[in-house]
């Protein structure tokens, strides 16, 4: 092998060392950035305000009206809390910022419960604005951990049961 034989091989070899680690690096960042977003999507659900208000959410009766849901101050201001919260949680989804098996396994049937809760209201309020702006990510993430049910738990099947044989 001549001398230029010899550079165009350890040239090629080095790009393609160089390739595969952008490629490694670029998977762990992937990584990393999923995890924090997970933490963040922690962080910002674990305030006295989300679940004080929550709470309020889940004690909605099915079927509630928009005229019953506004008529109590409380359960108005709940509603807002927990919609706005997840109308930023449903776009960072979209947006592929916090992956939907976190929110599915953290949050699925919470967010399925609240837009269950809060359907009716949401829909009137679109009526009377004319805009389908309202909630509108909100909606979409509870539609997504519908369709695609990312986690092993659900309504019936909570975490206690589906990984009762985790192991660390």
């Amino acid at each position: 092998m001549d001398l230029s034989t010899l550079a165009n091989v350890a040239t090629a070899l080095a790009v393609l060392t160089a390739v595969a680690f952008g490629l490694l690096e670029a998977r762990r960042a992937r990584k990393e950035r999923a995890e924090r977003a997970a933490f963040a999507a922690v962080q910002a659900i674990l305030t006295p305000e989300w679940m004080k208000s929550m709470i309020v959410v889940q004690s909605i009766p099915d079927g509630s009206t928009a005229s019953e849901i506004e008529g109590d101050a409380r359960v108005f201001a709940a509603v807002q809390a927990v919609g706005c919260i997840l109308e930023g949680l449903g776009y960072s989804v979209y947006a592929r910022i916090v992956p939907l098996t976190v929110v599915g396994d953290l949050l699925g049937g919470t967010v399925r419960l609240a837009w269950r809760k809060v359907q009716s209201y949401v829909e009137e309020e679109r009526r009377r604005s004319g805009s389908q702006k309202t909630f509108e990510w909100f909606q979409w993430l509870a539609t997504q951990l519908e369709r695609y049910s990312p986690g092993k738990t659900n309504l019936t099947r909570g975490a206690h049961q589906a990984y009762q044989d985790w192991r660390p």
